[in-house]
């Protein structure tokens, strides 16, 4: 089965150049795209989609609104934010909001399409550029001495904040990719937390992993 993606962007050549780019993915499949807010929600509705990437910036309604609202509609999709606007407060907002990927506009083409593969296998996936920022901002929830991770939990939250996927994280514990992504699921409740992103910022502000 094909992993569905819609495309929200209102800069045609922008819009142009990542369809294209992810298109050229094995199993990956564009089934929509949009150029402004409202047309973003019409398209998703109509596609159904696993993956939104979607630009902060947009008329009529803007990506963070158009995601707060599909936050409530379709809990299940996935969204990649696509933008110039990497403030503190979008970003911010944008891990409130369970952003599963968050890529500057100034990142390549090839480091999009990372985000998307490692989207697509269950992860998460920040720029680097954004990465230590979204951390520092990450909003205070429990003390670490309370949060009660398993060793092997603090194991697989470690590999995770170093960038893994739970493919890679499977292979190099020994685990089934369903096992992992069973304790990932614990670890987000445990963190208080919805999304592999959220995680990696609820670890460091926790202390629970160093920046190296």
């Amino acid at each position: 089965m094909s992993f569905r993606v819609v495309v929200a962007d209102d800069h045609t050549l922008v819009r142009q150049s990542v369809l294209k780019a992810v298109r050229s993915e094995p199993g990956i499949e564009v089934v929509g795209e949009a150029g402004d807010g409202p047309g973003t929600l019409v398209a998703v509705e109509e596609h159904d989609p696993d993956l939104l990437v979607l630009d902060i910036a947009m008329p009529g309604l803007d990506g963070l609104a158009v995601a707060e609202r599909l936050r409530r509609d379709k809990p299940d999709l996935r969204i990649i934010f696509l933008s110039m606007h990497d403030d503190d407060g979008s970003l911010q907002r944008a891990v409130a909001l369970g952003a599963a990927g968050f890529v500057s506009k100034s990142a390549s083409i090839e480091e999009l399409l990372e985000a998307v593969r490692a989207i697509r296998d269950g992860g998460s996936y920040l720029s680097s550029n954004v990465a230590s920022r979204v951390m520092d901002l990450a909003a205070g929830r429990t003390s670490a001495t309370s949060l009660g991770l398993t060793p092997r939990e603090r194991e697989i939250l470690a590999l995770l904040t170093d960038g893994h996927r739970p493919t890679e994280i499977g292979a190099a514990l020994f685990l089934a990719v369903k096992t992992v992504k069973n304790h990932l699921t614990s670890i987000y409740s445990k963190l208080g937390v919805e999304t592999g992103a959220q995680a990696v910022a609820e670890a460091y502000r926790q202390g629970l992993v160093k920046r190296t």
